[in-house]
């Protein structure tokens, strides 16, 4: 199982972690080779619940942007 390659480089006041993934088929088990990008938000922000979504995918495709240009192009976005 390959390592997912942890992005240090992406700062955002609402990302706990961001990475890369490689994608692999349900059935077979099989690497697809696309990547996916897992983004972590924080938890226990002091903020309404609503404000918080807003206002991270108000940033969203900024985040996919800067991603994009530092690490490379990625098939889709798994926010956690």
């Amino acid at each position: 199982m390959l390592e997912p390659r942890h992005l240090h480089n992406i700062a955002h006041p609402l990302i706990d972690s961001i990475y890369l993934k490689k994608e692999f088929d349900a059935e077979t088990g099989d690497e697809t080779g696309r990547d996916v990008l897992v983004i972590c938000t924080k938890r226990g922000l002091h903020l309404p619940e609503g404000e918080v979504k807003s206002s991270f995918l108000a940033d969203i495709d900024l985040i996919k942007d800067e991603v994009e240009r530092k690490a490379g192009p990625f098939t889709r976005i798994d926010i956690r």
